[in-house]
């Protein structure tokens, strides 16, 4: 389905969904939070979803409120004492929000190179 108006494109990703009981939906750019909201409800319906997001590094996007929670986002989580001990660390860590969208990341290096990073050694994030 083609998006005419890009303000827009988070009601065709969801309509796409709804209406024509797709396996897989493709997104060129999810860059606002109402598409990164419905980039999760698809995933969540066990739709395949093959997007790009724009930004520096996974770390980068981690960092984007926006578009964080593509890789699961980030909040601050205050332990108790005794799990602060177990995990040898300060009380308040930061801890990931929701599953990531993916299992897998790739990464546009330069026209020859990509990279690609199973979710699973994202381990700057538990």
């Amino acid at each position: 389905m083609q998006v005419t108006t890009p303000s827009l494109q988070h009601e065709v990703m969801i309509e796409a969904v709804e209406n024509h009981n797709p396996e897989v939906i493709i997104i060129d750019e999810i860059g606002r939070e109402l598409e990164a909201m419905a980039a999760r409800t698809i995933a969540e319906r066990g739709v395949q979803l093959i997007a790009t997001a724009h930004g520096r590094s996974l770390e980068n996007l981690l960092l984007n409120p926006t578009l964080s929670d593509l890789i699961g986002g980030i909040e601050s989580v205050t332990l108790s004492d005794e799990e602060a001990r177990r995990r040898g660390t300060q009380k308040t860590v930061l801890e990931r929000r929701n599953p990531p969208l993916s299992t897998s990341w790739s990464s546009y290096k330069n026209a020859t190179a990509w990279s690609f990073t199973p979710t699973s050694l994202l381990r700057w994030i538990r």
